[in-house]
């Protein structure tokens, strides 16, 4: 019985030895991280009006003020949004009408960055200003680089120059 225990003893610091050992070893590990292309883009307020009303907005004609955050991005690299209507004309109250929605323009400007970091856009390379709606589309911004969740004010309007069409 004593020779069994003093050839666990032996066994136990052998295993011990080695343990010391393989703790003093250092070895790397290449890690990859691939990252593929993400893209989201929202379109909040799904309903938006332009109020004509007043007799002054037929000759000065309104805007729908601003919606903020109108459109929000997310992306993993540069990107363009493009804008476009799903028809020519407005949808009247009997469902037609032929008034043209290039009578309404939309002005779009950077709203933020709302993921809480607070970064600025340095790399906007255009935003839509006084751009008439239309059925063909049209870039409304274009930036260079990624954004984690970038916020994007809109403003539809009726110039004086359109009101009387309505």
């Amino acid at each position: 019985m004593k020779k069994l225990i003093n050839t666990l003893f032996v066994t136990f610091g052998l295993l011990a030895s080695v343990s010391t050992f393989a703790q003093n070893s250092s070895d790397d590990t290449e890690l990859t991280v691939n990252i593929g292309e993400s893209y989201s883009i929202e379109v909040n307020q799904a309903t938006v009006a332009i109020d004509m009303n007043l007799p002054s907005h037929f000759t000065g004609g309104n805007e729908s003020g601003v919606q903020d955050n109108h459109v929000k991005v997310t992306a993993s690299g540069a990107y363009y949004v493009e804008a476009k209507t799903s028809g020519a004309t407005f949808n009247g109250p009997s469902g037609t009408s032929t008034l043209d929605v290039s009578n309404v323009e939309l002005v779009l400007t950077d709203g933020g960055d709302l993921s809480g970091n607070q970064s600025t856009l340095s790399n906007i390379n255009s935003q839509a200003t006084n751009l008439a709606l239309s059925v063909t589309e049209q870039e409304v911004v274009n930036v260079d680089g990624g954004d984690l969740n970038r916020g994007f004010d809109v403003n539809y309007l009726i110039p004086a120059a359109n009101a009387s069409n309505f």
